[in-house]
């Protein structure tokens, strides 16, 4: 039964290196493997790149689930802006780099920062996130960009990132 919505999307370049985005909806079964979805999704890419004469750079496969019940819907009135970031850093397998993972708008609740650091006990919510992104799950086994394991929770910060709203603009110099 098809009940999960998806987004497969491909990015196309063309000629002068110009990107864009090529989204298409659809729902899929969620009795059916993982495997099986994804190789829906390669005849699909195949098909797209029949069709046109740009290359595909990236493909993306992303499920859309509803957001959890109980979650915040509106953001803190008194909350951080998103510029306000917490980076969780953590090691991984097979590598000596260290992966960070992102919180936006990191909360400035007293069980997140404390005199501008991040709140590390394990009962608050931090560091109940790095329980979970550190304990080998029976589904998910998180990893960073390379798909190297996380192994261990390193470090935490709070940095600035500036966020601002411009278009992006591609260019081709002779």
């Amino acid at each position: 039964m098809a009940s999960q919505p998806a987004v497969l999307s491909a990015t196309i370049v063309d000629k002068w290196g110009i990107e864009a985005s090529a989204p298409f909806y659809a729902l899929v079964d969620d009795s059916k493997t993982v495997a099986a979805m994804l190789a829906e999704a390669d005849a699909f890419w195949s098909a797209l790149d029949l069709c046109t004469d740009g290359y595909i750079r990236r493909v993306r496969l992303e499920l859309v689930p509803a957001i959890p019940g109980g979650v915040k819907t509106a953001a803190v009135a008194t909350g951080a802006t998103v510029e306000q970031t917490g980076l969780l850093g953590f090691s991984a397998t097979g590598t000596s780099k260290r992966y960070s993972g992102t919180i936006p708008a990191i909360s400035d609740g007293a069980t997140v920062l404390s005199a501008d650091r991040i709140v590390l006990n394990t009962v608050d919510p931090v560091g109940a996130l790095i329980f979970i992104l550190t304990t080998v799950g029976t589904v998910l086994k998180w990893a960073n960009e390379h798909n190297q394991q996380i192994t261990a929770f390193v470090d935490a910060l709070v940095s600035f990132r500036k966020k601002r709203k411009q278009l992006q603009r591609s260019g081709f110099e002779v």
